[in-house]
């Protein structure tokens, strides 16, 4: 339905034709996800990077510039910059910090515990970690962790939900 330009699939999306949106995602996705795969080596990582450069490009898609009429040099930086997120997320492992821990009996249960804890963060993909880094270690407010990784507020409060509920799944050896 639609062959037009990059430029005119924008046109018609900042006008909120979800069909040239729709377009847009289905002649890009792909290099998308290819590009952020090769930076991440990881399915999941790489899936979660290319499903953020679109909401990205959707939400401001008056910021979206074409270039040589074609989107996908926007649409691969944004990817660039997500990804590098993801990358500085892993690097960023959670601590274990044990001197916070009581020196009683109950020491090396609580070791274990956060240990646990700490694996099954380790398991979630690196948006989800970078979001629980910021927001749960660093204490950011969700408006500013969102802002951090290019995120609505919905959408971090979302995927933090998703990913604490995760965490609970692990922990009780249900996952």
């Amino acid at each position: 339905m639609y062959d037009d330009a990059d430029a005119e699939l924008i046109r018609l999306a900042r006008r909120g034709d979800r069909g040239a949106f729709s377009a847009l995602y289905a002649r890009h996705a792909k290099a998308v996800y290819l590009y952020a795969w090769s930076m991440l080596r990881a399915d999941d990582d790489a899936e979660d990077v290319a499903q953020e450069v679109f909401v990205v490009a959707w939400r401001r898609l008056k910021q979206v510039r074409v270039v040589d009429s074609s989107a996908l040099p926007w649409l691969l930086v944004t990817a660039r910059n997500h990804a590098r997120n993801v990358i500085r997320g892993r690097r960023a492992a959670l601590p274990l910090d044990e001197s916070l821990l009581p020196g009683d009996a109950t020491r090396q249960e609580r070791v274990e515990e956060l240990s646990w804890v700490r694996q099954a963060v380790e398991r979630l993909g690196g948006m989800d970690q970078r979001i629980i880094q910021l927001c749960l270690v660093e204490g950011y407010s969700y408006d500013e962790a969102a802002e951090h990784l290019g995120l609505s507020t919905t959408a971090l409060a979302k995927r933090l939900q998703r990913a604490r509920a995760g965490i609970r799944l692990s922990l009780r050896g249900e996952s």
